[in-house]
């Protein structure tokens, strides 16, 4: 295809974004007004139209540039414009007849590529519209998320997740080479599964929870991202659990585990997963092995993160949140014992936790086993249950709206009690915030006045 001697130079010397012209342009001006002793053309600048046409993305230039542009041009390519908006044909090559298979006659001598064609090519090959910078800020930005996640919730960071994976993908609309490319599937499939987790919190449809997990697992997976493919598997397990269908959950949980039975993301799938999942089928023998395996796994680990991790963190799970999720387990299966003791072994750290949701979700699974104890501790329990609410007032997630009913109905025999009118009292508060719509709809009249 024909194309201009301007062209094939700007893409030699890698001033083909707008931007970087501009920069080498205003230096040539400077130039170019010393040379010809006009002070005037050191203002002299190009709009991004016209820049535009001179790289024949705006059909063909016609003429040459205004005199100003004509002189900066002189200067910056030591080359007339004439001759630089000139058109550059690649050479004639032989013609085969595939009829016959005769070739028409060659040059005597052997013909060769136009240097700055090959130079143009080589550029396209190679050039890439995801340079490290860029890179840099999406990995920022993601991180940035994850860390405030749990201070400010999904109804303040989806917005901000959504921007992130529309960029990524207008992006990979572009050119890249494999390197920055499967960066950038590994940075798309972050943001999916951000989108997929914040989703579940969120109370949506699983439509969108599993559209989100799907997107996903398919770009860690053509990047062969085994560790993503897992936390999207168990980010979808999470959603079937908080819809009740707790035998497809396990199933996801144990896809991801196929996936890599060793790898650190394991421990997320098994104990966050399947434990959960199998305690409520009822197969306690499954979950309480889910919970061994769990176990097993951390302790083989090295690398383990310390302290309470972030709910939504790509990182595998550390002790404490793997203890976290333990709890949860053992109250489904009534083991009350087990859930006050694991829950004094991270005590300390969830007390100082930034993460206003595990306390909460702790202390709801805390009341609800003092109140299936031989002895139930009504005003206790009760009393945990309202200061767990009051802790995860301001940012309702569908986690702590189930566990905080479930607590309210196991509650229901001691219904004439004060406690659990005052925990009533706060339910409906936590209840009559906007964001917790989507997760508390069909369920009012389950709070008695």
């Amino acid at each position: 295809m024909a194309t201009t001697r301007f062209t094939l130079l700007v893409q030699e010397k890698h001033w083909d974004s707008y931007e970087k012209f501009c920069i080498h342009f205003s230096k040539a001006a400077s130039r170019a007004a010393e040379k010809e002793n006009d002070p005037r053309l050191a203002r002299a600048d190009v709009s991004r139209s016209s820049f535009d046409r001179w790289m024949g993305r705006r059909g063909t230039i016609k003429g040459t540039p205004r005199r100003d542009a004509y002189l900066v041009l002189l200067h910056m390519f030591n080359m007339s414009p004439e001759r630089l908006f000139e058109q550059v044909d690649p050479a004639p090559r032989p013609s085969i007849d595939f009829g016959t298979g005769a070739v028409a006659p060659l040059a005597l001598a052997p013909e060769f590529d136009d240097p700055l064609t090959v130079v143009a090519q080589t550029h396209r090959l190679t050039s890439s519209n995801a340079d490290d910078p860029v890179l840099m800020m999406v990995r920022q930005s993601i991180t940035n998320v994850v860390s405030r996640y749990e201070a400010l919730g999904p109804h303040q960071l989806a917005g901000e997740a959504r921007v992130i994976r529309e960029m990524l993908h207008g992006v990979l609309g572009g050119h890249q080479p494999p390197r920055a490319r499967a960066e950038l599937f590994r940075l798309a499939s972050q943001a999916a599964g951000l989108l997929g987790y914040m989703a579940v919190n969120a109370g949506a449809r699983f439509e969108i929870v599993n559209a989100y997990c799907t997107e996903a697992e398919t770009l860690a997976g053509e990047i062969g991202e085994v560790s993503m493919q897992m936390w999207a598997s168990g980010t979808r397990s999470l959603g079937l659990y908080y819809q009740k269908r707790y035998a497809e959950a396990d199933d996801a949980a144990s896809a991801g585990v196929a996936l890599d039975p060793d790898n650190p993301q394991a421990i997320r799938l098994l104990v966050n997963g399947r434990s959960r999942a199998l305690a409520r089928l009822g197969d306690r023998r499954s979950a309480e092995a889910a919970i061994g395996q769990a176990l097993s796994l951390s302790d083989q680990q090295f690398s383990l993160p310390d302290g309470l991790t972030s709910c939504i963190s790509f990182e595998p799970y550390s002790m404490p949140r793997t203890l976290a999720n333990a709890i949860t387990t053992r109250l489904s299966l009534g083991d009350t014992a087990e859930v006050v003791a694991h829950a004094e072994e991270i005590e300390d750290l969830v007390e100082h936790s930034p993460s206003d949701w595990s306390r909460a979700l702790v202390g709801l699974d805390v009341a609800s086993a003092l109140l299936k104890q031989g002895s139930p501790e009504v005003e206790h329990a009760m009393g945990l249950g309202s200061r767990a609410l009051r802790a995860g007032i301001g940012r309702p997630i569908k986690s702590v709206w189930e566990r905080a009913m479930e607590l309210y109905v196991g509650a229901e025999q001691w219904h004439d009690e004060p406690v659990v009118g005052d925990y009533a009292d706060e339910l409906r508060s936590w209840r009559a915030q906007p964001q917790a719509g989507p997760f508390a709809e069909g369920q009012p009249a389950q709070i008695a006045p």
